[in-house]
């Protein structure tokens, strides 16, 4: 028997794990969450391989010889959360003291490495298996060669061999490239062809077998899509180029480095107990911390719908309900029910038929009470099967974000808190104590009316949608690259050479500083750096540099705004995002598929973005309005500030009252600038900004920025106690609250590392000012959602303090009214609380 090599993309794994799991602290004040993520990941995939040789592999920091093929790859990725970073290093200092072999090469990416140890393994005779959350990895599977692929959360893994490929994409590991070169990947920013999704890119491979045979049979495909691919071959090509991974990372063909006899429990133990995994030291069969103690389960198999019925028709009572590998049904802490099946049902469209026609009942009676785990997620996808789930009793995942948001959600979590076994069973058992336990802490206003609420709300956004005007951004978008091919032109004219690759890092960086000769840093092994940052301070050196950074900008705006928002839109132009009711600390909501708050507002690019946001038909209007100032006045009002109030009671311009105390003059003598850096004052306290900070938003020396700072401080006093008395009663409790009483536990605090306690500290005076901003933003929408129920109007988004309503015209007045009464009375403060409204007939227009 063959023996086996586990390759593992230590950077896909952790981000993953990062993004699956609530930010996890341990006592120590590290941050942790993704590290367990990866762990227990690893030891998932180790139960089901048991490999002989084990290797993870992370990519080096710094650029790639990707960079030199396309400057902007990978441009448009958010900075790494600064919760992770560390996690890096503690995962790397976790994985050497079990004795697991890291691998990291400059240059190169993990996934390199994963396709250079498969082709080492494969000389050598050895079987691998990569374990990895990249399907580009796919390109690498053969007779020899599996993919283990991270799904949902960190618990579901699928393998992918050539036949499982073959069923699922109807494609050969050597297409895999092609495929990627047409539909473009955004998470890396490989363009692709703009317009051509995964669908279409599928049905060209598949037909013309490679991207040379889809452009040797060009003229066999007509209209739109013929033209977009004659356009933009180029970039298909790169494309393709960029998605190929290289197997010549120098590895070495000697796989002993790499042997691995199990994980040494021992060695595990130990850094398992530092990061404070207990659930992990369970696994490794070592005693944990004591826990609630549940009753022994009897697991009791359903194999047919007659069983079902039976156990439905004789529960009596409320019952929990999970989908999750398969179906799981309790009705009380010591029996649990399995529908065992190979898929769940909110991935299935067709295996759950049958069990589907038993359970409707059930799930759609409201007399039945449901206790459920993510109902949110439940209700949205039971809708798409034809069921109406109603009767929610709990939501365990809800309430468990309401008691800690920082505390893991998984139900696996659950029975590590609550104790309990199953799945169906631990949230029943979790169902009594977490009701319990948001009593006696105070959070049961949070959840009950707050947090359970908006569940319904955020459900009705979702379905309703926001059309976008899909003409008008094909042709903005035409626009953008006629101003970007004009762009092009104007930088080959100003380099006084054409035809090299703009995108391209190394012939970029050739031009600028060895042609024209620009200052440069030194030059490294992979050629010269030409990033935004460089690009900024050769700024006034060379005409070019303004060009190139104008370039850059709308090529970004291009692939990331229009391109994206077009491939995510359904058939009427409606996009429908997901809001995410659990994934901050802080109790903000956000967005996700597509992220619509992180759409630019300050340029005039990002405004003609939000003026293709339409009404969702015509003689409808849409009607938004926004808090003014929410943060600065809720500081006011948990402060008590006297200045401060009697600003925000008088209705005074808050930043020119600020300049002028903090500057010593009238107000009527305030400039402009002095306001703009009162603002930067006022906003940097409620984040808890150092000099230093504020020195850089100004740019300003720090001396300046500590005297503007320590000024505001002595005109306002109340803020000053206010800074004071939080970071010390936070210190004391362990945690800080909203004024609704929603809590933010902060072990950083007591970390001995200074960057984590000074991070804990901003969180301290941030988290009640952010977070009561967010209870009370959610306190609106639940009221405007109430209130809309007698109109033809809907809420259809919520952006960090504004709300949107898509509105019948001829109520759009009464609605806007209604909508600016919901804001400003959604919580009582003794400071006013203000919205300013508009109609119009865009987002742009109605702002």
């Amino acid at each position: 028997m063959k023996k086996t090599l586990m390759a593992v993309d230590g950077n896909s794994l952790l981000h993953r794990a990062f993004h699956a799991l609530p930010i996890l602290t341990n006592s120590a004040g590290d941050y942790t969450n993704a590290v367990y993520g990866f762990f227990s990941m690893l030891m998932n995939a180790l139960s089901k391989s048991k490999p002989d040789y084990l290797v993870v592999a992370f990519d080096k920091k710094g650029k790639t010889f990707r960079h030199e093929m396309y400057e902007q790859y990978k441009g448009t990725r958010k900075e790494t959360p600064p919760e992770l970073i560390p996690q890096f290093a503690l995962l790397k200092e976790a994985l050497r003291d079990i004795g697991i072999a890291i691998l990291e090469y400059e240059g190169y990416e993990a996934d390199d490495i994963l396709g250079a140890m498969a082709k080492a393994a494969h000389e050598g005779g050895v079987e691998a298996v990569l374990l990895t959350g990249d399907r580009d990895t796919f390109q690498l599977v053969s007779g020899d060669c599996r993919v283990m692929l991270t799904r949902k959360g960190v618990s579901e893994i699928e393998t992918y061999d050539l036949t499982k490929l073959k069923d699922e994409y109807g494609l050969a590991p050597d297409q895999i490239p092609d495929l990627k070169g047409f539909m473009g990947d955004s998470s890396d920013n490989i363009p692709g062809v703009p317009g051509v999704g995964e669908k279409t890119a599928l049905k060209l491979v598949q037909e013309y077998k490679s991207m040379d045979g889809v452009y040797e049979h060009i003229d066999e495909i007509k209209g739109k899509l013929a033209e977009k691919l004659r356009e933009n071959r180029e970039s298909a090509y790169l494309s393709r180029a960029l998605a190929v991974i290289d197997t010549q990372v120098p590895v070495g063909a000697d796989l002993e480095p790499y042997r691995f006899q199990g994980i040494n429990a021992a060695n595990a133990s130990e850094a398992f107990r530092r990061l404070e995994f207990s659930s992990l030291l369970k696994r490794l069969g070592e005693p944990r911390d004591s826990r609630p103690v549940a009753p022994e389960i009897e697991r009791i198999a359903i194999s047919s719908v007659k069983e079902l019925e039976n156990v439905l028709s004789q529960a009596g009572g409320y019952g929990a309900v999970v989908f999750e590998d398969g179906i799981t049904l309790a009705f009380s802490e010591t029996t649990e029910y399995l529908l065992k099946t190979k898929h769940t049902l909110l991935d299935t469209e067709f295996a759950y038929e049958e069990a589907l026609k038993a359970l409707k009942g059930w799930l759609e009676d409201e007399s039945r009470p449901k206790i459920l785990h993510d109902a949110k997620t439940a209700v949205t996808e039971l809708k798409k099967t034809g069921i109406a789930l109603r009767g929610i009793l709990f939501d365990t995942k809800l309430a468990q974000y309401a008691l800690d948001p920082g505390s893991g959600s998984a139900i696996a979590d659950l029975r590590e808190t609550y104790g309990g076994g199953g799945a169906a069973a631990a949230v029943y058992r979790a169902y009594g104590l977490q009701k319990e336990k948001l009593e006696s802490d105070g959070l049961a206003f949070v959840y009950n009316n707050i947090e359970m609420p908006l569940m319904d709300v955020l459900i009705g956004m979702e379905e309703t949608g926001f059309r976008v005007d899909l003409r008008e951004l094909d042709r903005y978008s035409e626009r953008l690259s006629a101003q970007i091919s004009s762009l092009t032109a104007e930088i080959y004219e100003l380099c006084g050479c054409g035809g090299f690759n703009i995108n391209s890092t190394k012939q970029l960086g050739q031009v600028l500083f060895e042609k024209l000769a620009l200052p440069s840093q030194k030059k490294k092994k992979t050629g010269y750096s030409t990033d935004i940052e460089v690009l900024e301070k050769l700024a006034g050196k060379h005409p070019v540099i303004d060009k190139l950074m104008e370039y850059r900008r709308l090529t970004k705006l291009k692939s990331t705004y229009l391109d994206g928002l077009k491939s995510i839109a359904d058939n009427n132009g409606f996009v429908h995002t997901t809001f995410m009711q659990i994934s901050t600390v802080t109790g903000r909501i956000s967005s996700k598929e597509p992220n619509l708050q992180n759409i630019p507002v300050r340029t005039q690019e990002g405004r003609e973005i939000r003026r293709l946001f339409l009404p969702s038909a015509e003689g409808r209007k849409l009607v938004a309005a926004d808090y003014s100032q929410i943060e600065l006045r809720i500081l006011a009002a948990i402060s008590g500030d006297a200045v401060m109030k009697s600003a925000f009671q008088s209705g005074a311009d808050i930043h020119a009252r600020t300049a002028s105390e903090v500057f010593g003059v009238p107000p009527e003598k305030v400039t402009d600038e002095m306001r703009r850096n009162a603002k930067a004052v006022n906003f940097g306290i409620v984040y808890g900004i150092s000099d230093f900070g504020l020195s850089r938003n100004l740019n300003i020396p720090v001396k300046v920025a500590a005297e503007y700072i320590r000024r505001y401080l002595e005109r306002f006093a109340g803020v000053r106690e206010y800074m004071k008395d939080i970071k010390e009663k936070a210190k004391k409790d362990g945690y800080v609250t909203t004024l609704l009483g929603r809590r933010r536990y902060l072990p950083e605090l007591s970390s001995k590392n200074y960057a984590v306690r000074s991070f804990g500290e901003r969180a301290a005076l941030n988290t009640p000012i952010q977070g009561t901003a967010a209870d009370i933003i959610k306190l609106a929408m639940i009221a405007v959602a109430e209130r809309l129920k007698g109109y033809d109007s809907k809420l259809i988004l919520q952006v960090h303090d504004e709300l949107i309503i898509d509105a019948d015209a001829n109520e759009a007045r009464e609605v806007a009214a209604l909508l600016k009464d919901c804001m400003e009375n959604a919580y009582r403060l003794d400071v006013p609380l203000v919205a300013h409204v508009s109609i119009g007939d865009n987002w742009l227009d109605a702002k």
